[in-house]
């Protein structure tokens, strides 16, 4: 029975609701469904960003302490995913418990990295807290009062007391760091920390080599080569000096109470993400130990980069790549020490396939760990010259051959051999340019037959350094400048010379780049070679054949403001 003038219903077994009252609580309880689902979404969306940044900073955390890749990445990934998703199976009550998962994964990975991180990465320390809380109260302009509270002590803070991000590796991955954690006393610790800021600024000045020299009993200079020039950066005083380069024997894992003889040792830096390999060597000077330090960086650009990367022309660019992808031949580069040439031969093999080829390298020593390719490296020790291990590798089915150097007629004559049978065979020869080189292999004896069937290309080339962007200054090319390109006098030519700014640390430059000069042995070069010409009939027949020369090469790129006259001259007189 239903009156509606009351809005009064009724229902079985004497039961009276209001109707009005009923609609009421009925809506009233769909808005609040309607808010819960709202919310409950808001929240699903923001713990699966919060899951995603968690996921993206253990890889790149884990990257930059150990310089490899977070070996858990996947199996975190896919259990944040499966565990989001199954919400729709099970519904959003379950998200309460991903706030417990959340911060567990972090604190388990937390314990993980510090068990494997140096002192100075360490999270789960006082020095990290400190630098944490030192960093908050920066955002809220308190940090005088931070240090009132919280006096500094012996506890480095973010950079002003001198903290270092560069970590040194030994051989075996051990972690060497200036705090004291590895057993050294205060004074190695000390030493191991100005180690690691020398590292600091010679990679932030994109420097090769690191050269520390006892220029007197109480002082030791500390000098870089920051694109091919050797510039200072610091001195060393009193016994400072001697305890910084025990510090890298140790490091290096050398007998640090053997200062006669000469010692060579390895290890790597880690530096925000990237490796570095140091190759050091050490030797006796009249006022104590030298010591020289390689920094290789094998995520360079350049290496990566291919042919493209080295700077030649388009059309040298064409003809060399055609060159490295022949079957059979060999591809000579030539240039002083310093100018680049294993790098070049590196970034040819870069443009094979070493999937469906069998690459075989022989180094002294291996500079660069290459993927998929066997690199021997020489060991003159074990009596493993060039020759040696060339023999040897031949009878392992290569399809290419790096030859790090031709030092001698026997090496010469094997990788010529080679380049006959079915190999294509990549070298390096110290010579001033093409036409040199075909005269130095005549000279230590090879037969010109050989040298004709054999070779297939000499590529000449030079390290000039690039003028940099923010403060190079255009001025009028001189006249004789203008009279070497042909242009008419009263044609204005703009270049471009070096000024110096911060950008550059003051030197006007900034990043080096190749000039090159490539010899195509063509059948009027190989005709040619039969009565063992003279360099200038090697020349004139590499100029008909269209041959530019170093000089003519660096003038293209002085034209482009890419680089200045000074360098050019610097470089290829």
């Amino acid at each position: 029975m239903v009156h509606r003038a009351g809005a009064v219903v009724a229902l079985g077994d004497g039961q009276r609701v209001d109707h009005t009252c009923m609609e009421k609580v009925t809506g009233m309880l769909s808005a609040a469904a309607i808010d819960r689902l709202v919310w409950l979404g808001v929240a699903w969306i923001l713990l699966a960003t919060a899951w995603t940044a968690f996921c993206i900073w253990l890889d790149t955390d884990y990257r930059e302490i150990l310089g490899e890749d977070f070996p858990w990445s996947l199996p975190f990934v896919t259990a944040g995913s499966v565990f989001l998703l199954s919400t729709y199976q099970y519904g959003l009550g379950m998200l309460p418990l991903f706030l417990v998962v959340l911060p567990a994964s972090f604190v388990g990975y937390v314990v993980y990295r510090d068990t494997k991180a140096p002192s100075t990465r360490k999270m789960l320390t006082q020095r990290f807290a400190r630098k944490m809380m030192f960093l908050a109260a920066s955002k809220l302009g308190m940090e005088k009062s931070f240090d009132k509270w919280f006096p500094a002590g012996s506890i480095a803070v973010g950079g002003r007391d001198a903290d270092v991000s560069v970590v040194i590796l030994k051989k075996d991955g051990t972690p060497v760091d200036g705090q004291g954690s590895d057993g050294l006393d205060r004074d190695a610790s000390r030493a191991v920390k100005t180690v690691q800021q020398i590292f600091e600024k010679a990679i932030e000045m994109r420097s090769t080599d690191i050269h520390l020299e006892p220029k007197g009993a109480e002082e030791v200079t500390v000098r870089c080569r920051i694109d091919g020039i050797m510039q200072n950066v610091s001195t060393l005083k009193g016994a400072a000096g001697k305890a910084v380069v025990s510090a890298i024997k140790v490091c290096a894992d050398m007998d640090i109470a053997e200062r006669r003889r000469p010692q060579d040792g390895t290890f790597a830096l880690l530096k925000a993400g990237r490796k570095f390999d140091v190759r050091a060597a050490s030797g006796p000077t009249n006022f104590g130990e030298k010591m020289a330090l390689r920094l290789l960086d094998a995520d360079s650009g350049v290496i990566k980069g291919g042919l493209a990367s080295l700077g030649m022309r388009e059309s040298m660019l064409k003809t060399l790549q055609a060159i490295v992808q022949q079957p059979h031949g060999m591809l000579i580069v030539c240039g002083p020490t310093g100018s680049g040439k294993t790098t070049t031969l590196y970034v040819a093999l870069g443009e094979i396939d070493v999937l469906s080829r069998n690459i075989v390298t022989i180094e002294d020593p291996i500079e660069y760990q290459l993927e998929n390719i066997s690199q021997t490296a020489v060991n003159t020790v074990a009596d493993l010259t060039f020759a040696k291990i060339l023999r040897s590798v031949l009878r392992q089915d290569p399809d290419v051959i790096l030859v790090g150097e031709i030092r001698d007629k026997e090496t010469a004559e094997i990788a010529m051999q080679a380049a006959l049978t079915g190999h294509f065979v990549f070298t390096t020869l110290h010579a001033n340019d093409t036409a040199t080189t075909v005269t130095r292999l005549l000279d230590i004896g090879i037969d010109t037959t050989l040298i004709q069937s054999a070779v297939t290309a000499v590529l000449a080339q030079r390290l000039v350094r690039v003028l940099c962007p923010k403060c190079k200054e255009p001025y009028p090319a001189p006249a004789e400048f203008r009279q070497k390109l042909g242009v008419p006098p009263e044609k204005e030519v703009t270049i471009y010379k070096e000024k110096g700014c911060p950008a550059c640390h003051g030197t006007g430059y900034k990043g080096r780049t190749g000039v090159h000069e490539l010899l195509v042995f063509d059948n009027a070069i190989r005709e040619l070679l039969v009565g063992h010409p003279s360099i200038q009939a090697i020349r004139a027949a590499a100029r008909k054949a269209g041959t530019r020369t170093l000089q003519e090469a660096g003038i293209a790129k002085v034209v482009a403001g890419i680089t200045s006259i000074n360098e050019i001259v610097r470089v290829t007189k």
